[in-house]
């Protein structure tokens, strides 16, 4: 019989628990209250509470146990790059508490809002990307997910075998086992010389914040130590998408390489290029992984309404492997 996982949420006292903890917090730091916690959203994979303080809005958050790293990621990432990473107030075990960063940058866009351009953003998230190629083995202690390449690889068969929905895409899973050889030699061209480090796989305008003119990357639940180049797929899917670009259309090339330059101290430009192509795919295979663990632990009602998730991205990378990277495809 499958089980799931208990959330926190879930429990009666969960609120009142995160309130005291919060209001000990705050208090320790001399912030004064203006306001009790209140619950801002629950979703399958995380709840968020808000309170009014004295130093403006601060937020509570808690991610699921699959996720349970978060807190401690997020306080590493805003250590070693406080002007990108939320502002941390406190974090214990999963708990975390951040200051307000403004805005998403969808809301402004939205609204033809000044904003800061993706070109800023992606250049940001590189130099915090490089920042933490030093800290691997720190972060995969706090609990990040390996998602190497060829840990990804390694796991290829049996993610293939487990993962649910694709039935509802459709896709066999003797194409998918088929592909093995193909993303081996992905896998392989990725070895060198660029090195692993930290990624976000939800770069997009609904995780980055701007306050100020100044943008911050949050929710840091969906980080992973791969290849640098796994962490702007969905970047550059999104903003085709919301742009209505072609895929391979001028702006996207122009963002990849914006991302790229500060990469050359490791490799040519035109080489970097090509390399992108292919930590691209594995960018996709990222987000499979991401799904195929969550929805393992989840409820039967999650899985009802996300169950079909993992297997498109399989299907997005069967699509890229056999047909040829297209970036910004939809």
């Amino acid at each position: 019989m499958e089980t799931s996982e208990v959330l926190p949420w879930d429990e009666s006292d969960w609120l009142d628990r995160a309130a005291t903890w919060t209001q000990a917090q705050l208090a320790r730091r001399g912030i004064d209250l203006r306001g009790e916690l209140t619950l801002e959203r629950i979703r399958p994979w995380a709840a968020v509470a808000r309170i009014e303080t004295s130093e403006g809005r601060v937020w509570f958050k808690e991610p699921a146990p699959v996720m349970a790293f978060e807190a401690a990621l997020t306080a590493a990432v805003s250590g070693r790059n406080p002007d990108v990473g939320p502002e941390v107030i406190a974090w214990e075990g999963t708990w975390l508490l951040t200051r307000d960063a403004g805005p998403r940058l969808r809301s402004l866009l939205e609204v033809d809002a000044a904003a800061p351009a993706w070109e800023d953003i992606v250049r940001q998230y590189a130099e915090l990307q490089l920042a933490q190629i030093a800290h691997v083995d720190e972060l995969l202690a706090l609990g990040v997910p390996d998602k190497r390449p060829r840990t990804l690889l390694a796991d290829y068969p049996r993610l293939v075998e487990d993962v649910r929905g694709l039935e509802a895409v459709p896709v066999e899973r003797a194409r998918l086992v088929a592909l093995g050889p193909a993303l081996e030699r992905v896998v392989a061209r990725l070895a060198t010389p660029v090195p692993m480090t930290l990624i976000h796989e939800e770069v997009h305008e609904g995780n980055v914040f701007v306050a100020e003119g100044h943008a911050r990357l949050l929710d840091w639940g969906e980080g992973a130590v791969s290849h640098p180049f796994a962490g702007l797929t969905n970047t550059l899917r999104d903003i085709a998408y919301r742009r209505g670009l072609e895929p391979d259309a001028p702006e996207v090339l122009q963002l990849r390489d914006v991302y790229l330059e500060p990469w050359t101290r490791f490799a040519p430009l035109d080489e970097l290029r090509t390399m992108f192509a292919d930590g691209y795919l594995l960018g996709m295979l990222c987000r499979a992984v991401t799904w195929e663990r969550f929805l393992a632990k989840a409820s039967r009602a999650t899985r009802d309404e996300y169950d079909r998730n993992a297997a498109v991205w399989l299907d997005i990378l069967r699509e890229g492997l056999e047909g040829g990277v297209r970036l910004g495809a939809s």
